[in-house]
């Protein structure tokens, strides 16, 4: 995946709560135990819901508050940059 995909992403606001600055988090749904998911199938995430106590990283209460899965943020995530 390209450079310029990655700077697309992270143009975006956090796929869950329309935060920004955010970061790029390689969704877990799916992948192989102890290997990153690759550039494509990452999200736009702000710090709280990426890496904080409710966040993807933590107890993933956001997910559930926004009745949200990765698979869905990373289909509405690709239907913004190439919809």
């Amino acid at each position: 995946m390209s450079k310029a995909h990655l700077n697309r992403l992270a143009s975006l606001p956090c796929a869950i709560c329309g935060c920004e600055p955010v970061q790029i988090h390689h969704i877990l749904e799916g992948r192989i135990k102890g290997r990153k998911s690759g550039h494509w199938t990452a999200i736009p995430l702000c710090v709280p819901c990426h890496v904080g106590q409710h966040g993807i990283h933590g107890d993933q209460a956001m997910l559930k508050i926004h009745k949200s899965t990765e698979l869905e943020l990373l289909g509405d995530t690709l239907e913004k940059l190439y919809g």
